[in-house]
């Protein structure tokens, strides 16, 4: 497992890439599931001012 600090577009980007497994948010900090067709499971945090964390999970 790897966790990477991601600026706003990196989130959308990977986001849009992805397919949509699961959404959750709370107090404004938006957790994504999905499923990149290169990297695999991801985690996509994204905090109230679009900055987030990308976790690339292990298979």
């Amino acid at each position: 497992m790897r966790m990477l600090d991601a600026e706003p577009d990196i989130i959308k980007e990977l986001k849009e890439e992805s397919e949509l497994i699961g959404q959750r948010t709370v107090s404004g900090v938006t957790v994504f599931t999905t499923r990149h067709p290169t990297l695999g499971k991801l985690v996509l945090v994204k905090a109230p001012d679009g900055r987030g964390i990308v976790v690339e999970v292990d298979e």
